[in-house]
């Protein structure tokens, strides 16, 4: 399931405050000390130590693969293999997610989008993560 999802169920994230639905957007914080930007977004800096209320900050939607790796075992309930990645966004931010493309056609420097994907339905309601896609899948003739 994508970010176009069908009818009018409604959705909400799976931890409120780690992404917006509409337009897509993880949330993160930037510091008003030293300006590092930060994924998810914190009460305090990582880079200087900052305490104290930071800027919230929507990040970009889409971003590269910096690195990856394909699991093949994984928790009940995940079916394998899939990829996880490090994904760098213009905001110089580093993200791990999951990149929903076949592990044959994933690479280093892949244009990647940010998407959702159904986790569970309660009561209703759409529980929604996010993930990635590719931009575009290469062509298996090289």
């Amino acid at each position: 399931m994508n970010t176009s999802f069908e009818g009018s169920t409604p959705r909400r994230p799976v931890r409120e405050g780690l992404f917006q639905l509409e337009p897509p957007r993880l949330m993160g914080s930037k510091c008003n000390a030293c300006g590092t930007v930060v994924f998810p977004s914190k009460d305090f800096c990582p880079n200087c130590f900052a305490d104290g209320p930071q800027e919230a900050r929507l990040l970009e939607d889409r971003g590269t693969v910096f690195s990856y790796t394909v699991v093949h075992q994984a928790p009940g309930g995940r079916r394998t293999p899939y990829v996880l990645a490090l994904i760098d966004l213009p905001d110089r931010v580093r993200v791990m997610a999951q990149v929903d493309v076949p592990v044959d056609q994933v690479s280093l420097g892949m244009s990647v989008r940010l998407d959702f994907r159904e986790v569970e339905v309660v009561d209703g309601v759409s529980i929604v993560n996010y993930a990635f896609v590719a931009d575009q899948i290469r062509s298996e003739v090289q």
